[in-house]
């Protein structure tokens, strides 16, 4: 855009006031002039400028901290008392979160769960609680993470929304 606007000032010059080898060198120090603002910063900022990290790069940290995220409300439940039931079918679905589980685990869940009697009211509001405790956890350590590794906002950012339609979708599911 530049270019062209310098090269049309440059033309506007009448000929007639400017000779005939002057007129070739304001026009040959445009061309350099346009070469060198392209060229210059292509190079210079290259150097100057922090490396930006690449779409694959920041999905491969994003995924990395994903799994780091159910690893650590992983540990910090196993810290709490859990029926087993429920700590299966939590430890199962928090693996499912970062896709460690195969095509088997998740119909020997849909069998086990398709044979279990309906569970109580109580055992329905502990389990969401415990659910609840999970997805706390997993927002809390985004956040931790967000604050030390800035270069990927966005991605935490869409990370945590998706806990969040997780929390929502799972909870609201069950109230209705």
């Amino acid at each position: 855009m530049h270019g062209a606007v310098t090269f049309a000032l440059a033309y506007t010059l009448d000929q007639a006031l400017i000779s005939s080898g002057r007129f070739h060198l304001i026009l040959f120090s445009e061309a350099a002039l346009i070469i060198f603002s392209l060229l210059i910063p292509t190079v210079i900022f290259r150097f100057i400028l922090p490396r930006q990290k690449s779409d694959e790069e920041q999905e491969a940290a994003i995924d990395q901290v994903k799994v780091e995220m159910v690893n650590y409300a992983l540990s910090e439940l196993k810290k709490l008392y859990l029926p087993k039931k429920i700590r299966k079918q939590l430890e199962f679905d928090l693996h499912a979160q970062i896709d460690n589980t195969s095509m088997r685990d998740f119909l020997r869940e849909l069998r086990k769960s398709i044979k279990q009697k309906e569970p109580s009211a109580d055992e329905l509001e502990f389990r969401d609680e415990i659910y609840r405790y999970a997805f706390r956890l997993e927002r809390n350590y985004l956040g931790q993470i967000a604050q030390q590794k800035q270069e990927y906002r966005e991605g935490f950012l869409s990370l945590y929304r998706e806990i969040l339609l997780a929390e929502v979708l799972f909870l609201h599911s069950e109230d209705e």
